[in-house]
């Protein structure tokens, strides 16, 4: 009988905000992990990390499927009995470990039930997945098409799963998995299919999400410090992008109570995960706020930005550079006159004035 995956301590080397970011998202939900067979002296050095997330996140009431090696019998199918025994193994228990022989297609295997199981997400783990160096990085995200479900390899694997109805599908090295899933930059490939990015508005359930991305985005220094109340007003009227399996990839604010005489808005604290840093996210955000000021009838939308990349993605969007005496004379309560110096200012125009 499949035995229970053991709790353990929490993953070791991951920043704490960006762990508790990914388990909120995790939370209740079920993960199929499997773990392909390496070489006999790679068994403990694999397995090792991989148990250790998998205990992560049981204990933080993540539902776990751990298919693996080490099995004398391929005891369990994705057949309708096969997915029969993991809902009630779950439903028991909250967690589930597969052995499969070592020279099972155990990839494969894990990708056909994580279908039949329409998991949250499918993590494929194999000691032949490309490892990050200080030189390189793996493809932090992809977005397939079903035509490479035909292929071969990991990318064709993964294609399986997305085209049998799994929204998203990490790969990874064994000794990489808890920076894969648990932190912001990853460790190895995400993949989704098709049309990978939607925006909407934030709710409640997101808050605490956004407040560690606003949080890490003022450690990184491409944020400004602000008090708990202005990022309470951040979030209330917040954007967020989410990519495949509802992960938040990215978050933006679109203030307007400020600015109502003028009849315009501001975007503030625009912000992308650093995996889909490149991936168009913060320009679907943006893109969808200007649809929305202009069904709201606002003459225009504002950025203010020190950074120069940053004021480049605003002029690409349409944003014109304009003098700070061309903005709201609420924009500038409060604000650090050292700050103010280097800032650069840009509207969008929605209304033709005057």
């Amino acid at each position: 009988m499949p035995s229970a995956v053991p709790t353990g301590p929490a993953s070791p080397g991951v920043p704490a905000r960006e762990r508790r970011f990914y388990l909120e998202q995790f939370t209740g939900r079920t993960l199929v992990i499997a773990r392909a067979a390496g070489s006999p002296a790679d068994v403990a050095p694999h397995a090792e990390p991989v148990d250790a997330l998998v205990a992560d996140l049981v204990a933080e009431g993540v539902r776990v499927v751990l298919v693996q090696p080490g099995g004398r019998v391929a005891h369990l199918q994705p057949d309708d009995a096969g997915v029969v025994a993991v809902w009630r193994q779950l439903r028991r228990h909250g967690r589930m470990r597969i052995a499969l022989p070592d020279d099972h297609d155990i990839l494969r295997t894990a990708v056909r039930l994580a279908a039949r199981l329409r998991a949250f997400k499918l993590v494929l783990v194999s000691p032949t997945a490309v490892r990050p160096t200080p030189e390189s990085r793996p493809a932090s995200f992809v977005s397939l098409d079903a035509a490479h479900a035909d292929g071969e390899g990991l990318a064709a694997l993964a294609a399986e799963a997305l085209a049998g109805g799994v929204a998203t599908v990490n790969v990874c090295h064994p000794a990489d998995i808890a920076e894969e899933l648990l932190t912001y930059a990853g460790a190895g490939t995400c993949y989704t299919l098709g049309d990978y990015c939607r925006v909407e508005r934030v709710g409640i359930d997101d808050y605490d999400g956004v407040a560690d991305l606003i949080a890490h985005g003022v450690e990184e220094g491409y944020l400004k410090p602000r008090e708990p109340d202005a990022v309470a007003q951040l979030i209330v009227n917040g954007y967020g992008a989410r990519v495949g399996d509802h992960h938040l990839a990215g978050f933006a604010a679109l203030l307007t109570e400020p600015y109502a005489r003028e009849g315009l808005g501001e975007v503030c604290a625009l912000t992308t995960i650093s995996r889909f840093a490149g991936e168009g996210v913060g320009s679907q955000i943006v893109d969808a706020m200007l649809r929305d000021a202009a069904d709201r009838g606002l003459a225009g939308v504002f950025a203010c930005t020190t950074a120069e990349p940053a004021a480049r993605f605003f002029r690409r969007l349409g944003f014109v550079e304009v003098p700070q005496a061309e903005l709201p004379a609420a924009k500038w309560d409060g604000y650090e006159p050292d700050r103010r110096t280097s800032l650069r200012c840009f509207l969008h125009q929605l209304v033709m004035l005057g």
